[in-house]
């Protein structure tokens, strides 16, 4: 397992990471410290390199920690609250998926 994403000259440690927002073919890392990190690797390099941390994937440009959700709404929003305060929406396609996996 690895314990840091290493962008460049900056290593981040995993845990820290609350998520990843894909902005074409850059993402940019939101922190638990508040830093955003813009880095030129996409959003499926990370869903790749992330994968044995279990971090989900609730629509096309977002990747989240499972350690920062608070809440996850399925009804009404279809949206996941991190600790942070940051909404992300979960899309139509993500939100039965993601309900059968935290049922489980």
């Amino acid at each position: 397992m690895i314990d840091f994403v290493s962008l460049g000259s900056v290593k981040v440690p995993v845990k820290d990471i609350l998520f990843i927002k894909g902005e074409g073919n850059y993402s940019n890392i939101f922190t638990q410290d508040g830093r955003h990190i813009l880095s030129c690797r996409t959003l499926k390099y990370f869903a790749t390199m992330l994968a044995e941390y279990q971090f989900i994937r609730p629509s096309k440009s977002a990747l989240i920690n499972p350690d920062s959700i608070q809440h996850i709404d399925f009804k009404s929003q279809k949206s996941i609250r991190l600790v942070n305060g940051d909404v992300i929406s979960i899309s139509r396609r993500n939100v039965r998926p993601l309900r059968e996996q935290f049922q489980a």
